[in-house]
C-alpha cells in the first residue's frame, strides 16, 4: 500500500476546508459564553460571591433563565463538535436548529432584565418587598444588605438580633435600589453583545454545515443511474453471448504410473486392473508399463 504511493491517509488530516475551519471557530465561541453563563449561575446558586444572595431572593426567575440558556448554549456546543469532527451533516442539521431556541433565550434574559432595570424598578422593588417576598426572604436581604425594613425599621421589617424598632440601620430601599440596578444593568447588557455575535454563530452554521467536506451531497450515485438485477444479467447475456455454442472441452483422466517395491516386483494400479476386462488386457497392461520403466518384461524373474 506504501509502495503504491496510496499511504495511510495520515497527511489529510491538516487538508480541512475553510468551512470547517469556521464552524470550529463558531462552536469555540458557543461554548465560552456557554460556559461562562453557566459558571456564573453556578456560583451564585451556591453564593459564593458577595451579595449573591440577593440576587436568588430579587433576580431568581432571571437567574433561572441563565441557567437553562447555559445548558442549552452548551447541549449545542456537543453536537456541533461532535458533527464537525465527524463530518456528519446530520448532526450539523441538529446543530444550526438548535442555535435558534438558544439564541431565543437570550434575548428574553435581556429583555427581562433591561425591562425590570429601566422602568419603575422602585416601585417595583416596594410593591415586590409588600407582597411577594416572604419573612426569610426579607431577612435574607437585611442581613446581606446590612439594612432594616424597606423605608425604616418599622416598615415590613423582619425582626433580628440587627433590625428591630430602634435599630440605628437605614432602611433597604437605596441600597437593593443601587444593587438592582448594578446587577440587572450588567445582566442585560451582556445579554444584548452577545445576541450579534450568536446571530453570526447561525449563518456560520447555515452557510458551512453543507460544506464541511468536499464531497457535493451524500456522495451517493444517482437512482437513474444505479444498476439494477435486469441491467447486470443483460449485460452477462451480452458478454457471454458469442460463447454459447461453444461446448465445454472434456479434460483427459490422468492416469498414474506403476511403481515397485523394495524387492523388484511392480506394482499394478488395480484401477487399471478393474477397468482391464480380462486377462490379456491385463497382460497388455502390465508390458507396457514395465517397458515405459525401461525394464525387459521376459527379463522378471532374473530381477
Amino acid at each position: 500500500m506504501l509502495e503504491e504511493g496510496e499511504g495511510l491517509g495520515l497527511d489529510r488530516i491538516d487538508r480541512w476546508t475553510i468551512h470547517k475551519w469556521c464552524l470550529i471557530l463558531s462552536v469555540s465561541t458557543i461554548f465560552v459564553y456557554g460556559i461562562a453563563g453557566l459558571v456564573f449561575s453556578v456560583l451564585t446558586w451556591f453564593q459564593t460571591w458577595p451579595q449573591a444572595d440577593v440576587m436568588n431572593v430579587a433576580d431568581i426567575d432571571i437567574l433561572v433563565l441563565i441557567t437553562l440558556a447555559s445548558s442549552m448554549l452548551l447541549l449545542t456546543f456537543l453536537v456541533g463538535l461532535s458533527g464537525t469532527i465527524l463530518n456528519s451533516r446530520p448532526l450539523l442539521a441538529v446543530y444550526a436548529l438548535l442555535l435558534w431556541p438558544a439564541g431565543l433565550a437570550i434575548v428574553v434574559i435581556g429583555y427581562v432584565a433591561y425591562k425590570r432595570s429601566t422602568f419603575a424598578l422602585d416601585r417595583k422593588l416596594n410593591l415586590a418587598w409588600s407582597e411577594w417576598y416572604t419573612l426569610p426572604d426579607r431577612l435574607v436581604i437585611q442581613d446581606s444588605l446590612r439594612c432594616c425594613g424597606f423605608y425604616d425599621a418599622l416598615h415590613d421589617a423582619a425582626p433580628s438580633k440587627q433590625c428591630y424598632a430602634r435599630t440605628p440601620l437605614l432602611g433597604c430601599k437605596g441600597r437593593l435600589y443601587c444593587f438592582e440596578k448594578q446587577s440587572l444593568g450588567a445582566v442585560w447588557t451582556a445579554a444584548f453583545a452577545l445576541v450579534p455575535l450568536h446571530v453570526l454563530n447561525i449563518l456560520v452554521a447555515l452557510l458551512c454545515a453543507n460544506h464541511v467536506t468536499r464531497t457535493f451531497g451524500k456522495g451517493l450515485m444517482p437512482k437513474r443511474y444505479r444498476l439494477s438485477g435486469a441491467d447486470v444479467r443483460a449485460d452477462a447475456e451480452k458478454i457471454m453471448g458469442p460463447y454459447a455454442p461453444v461446448r465445454p472441452v472434456r479434460r483427459p483422466e490422468l492416469s498414474r504410473a506403476s511403481s515397485s517395491d523394495c524387492r523388484g516386483t511392480e506394482k499394478v494400479d488395480p484401477r487399471a486392473i478393474v477397468a482391464g476386462g480380462n486377462s490379456l488386457e491385463r497382460a497388455s497392461l502390465w508390458t507396457s508399463q514395465l517397458t515405459g520403466l525401461g525394464l525387459d518384461p521376459w527379463a522378471r524373474k532374473q530381477i
